[in-house]
């Protein structure tokens, strides 16, 4: 995950203050495992803040006036546009609709979709997804594998881009996302607090060395 939070999840969490959905974190309070207030993304602006994690996943951190990148793989070339990435959603799942393009079929979109927690029966970060993305099967031969991970690492950079544009703690980390719902309406995400780990949280091991 990004230490560096993209400004459009900034502005994002600004805007939803200013609006007065959402309250000021306090890093003094937040120690390790604490959460804060949950940030509520709706349907219409959860596409436009996907291809700003899409845009990241392939690498672009800077602003850019790509809006597509070529996969290659030996013979294989697939050109995935990130200008058009969107999101479906629905109880529990999360649809992340690529478009691609490739000489065999043209321009399609691949469709891979995520089971994830809902207000109903929440699960954490935890989600799940087919092996095999929805679309043309020439596509999803060759390219299947890449494009779910793919997917799965927008919906990631999403929740802790967020997670981590609300505040930090009490130590200065960023606060990281513990839980993510999704409903037709749109996707819910809860920061938290880092919890300590050895080698970064200052702790002495108590096991004695031998010689």
């Amino acid at each position: 995950m990004s230490e560096v939070v993209a400004p459009e999840y900034e502005r994002f969490i600004t805007a939803e203050r200013r609006a007065k959905r959402l309250a000021v974190v306090d890093a003094h309070a937040m120690r390790e495992g604490a959460t804060s207030q949950a940030v509520f993304i709706k349907d219409g602006q959860a596409s436009e803040l996907m291809r700003v994690a899409a845009r990241r996943a392939a690498g672009f951190f800077h602003p850019t006036q790509r809006t597509e990148v070529v996969w290659v793989d030996g013979d294989n070339e697939l050109a995935v546009n990130l200008a058009t990435l969107r999101v479906k959603l629905a109880d529990g799942l999360i649809g992340v609709i690529i478009p691609v393009r490739c000489d065999q079929v043209g321009s399609v979109e691949i469709e891979v979709i995520f089971a994830v927690g809902s207000a109903a029966s929440p699960s954490g970060l935890y989600a799940s997804s087919l092996r095999r993305p929805r679309g043309p099967a020439v596509i999803v031969d060759a390219w299947g594998d890449a494009l779910v991970a793919f997917g799965w690492q927008c919906v990631v950079g999403l929740v802790s881009g967020i997670a981590g544009a609300t505040g930090k703690d009490a130590r200065g980390n960023l606060l990281v996302p513990v839980e993510m719902n999704a409903a037709r309406g749109g996707i819910q995400i809860l920061p938290m607090a880092r919890h300590r780990f050895a080698g970064s949280s200052g702790l002495t091991s108590t096991t004695k060395g031998t010689s």
